[in-house]
């Protein structure tokens, strides 16, 4: 027989309590909206976002999705960076399940990120890592869809 073996607070204490430290220390680090960004640390997929002197660097995992399955782009006008893949139901009648959980459909998160150089901003896919670059500038059009090298 095969199951996995679910997440047992008593059992674990230590990683329990170190969990709850986390997710408290991360939520009281927020000065704006702590409910919106502990949903962030929770999400679907993470991403880690740098404040360089020159961009904003973000490096997105997304194990297991193709380029064509991610989207990435930016509505200068509402400054919404955008990135969502998407991974379609697979055939499924006639299994049983003892375990499942990678899941399908829409995964997205969007970020508020102004004054960038949208024309000049890089984003790349490579072993499950999505990288963008979004240079610092100011003005610009309205939306950009970016292409994934």
């Amino acid at each position: 027989m095969f199951h996995s073996i679910p997440f047992n607070i008593r059992g674990n204490a230590d990683k329990g309590r170190e969990l709850l430290d986390r997710l408290f220390e991360f939520a009281m680090e927020q000065p704006l909206n702590p409910v919106g960004r502990v949903k962030g640390a929770l999400s679907s997929f993470r991403v880690d976002v740098t404040d360089t002197e020159s961009a904003y660097e973000l490096v997105a995992e997304l194990p297991g999705f193709t380029k064509e399955e991610i989207k990435v782009g930016y509505d200068e006008e509402r400054h919404h960076l955008t990135i969502s893949a998407e991974r379609p139901e697979t055939e499924t009648e006639g299994l049983k399940f003892l375990c499942r959980e990678r899941r399908t459909g829409k995964f997205q998160r969007v970020f508020y990120v102004d004054e960038i150089a949208e024309d000049e901003a890089k984003v790349s896919y490579e072993q499950g890592l999505l990288k963008i670059v979004l240079p610092k500038a100011f003005g610009g059009k309205n939306q950009k869809i970016f292409d994934i090298e």
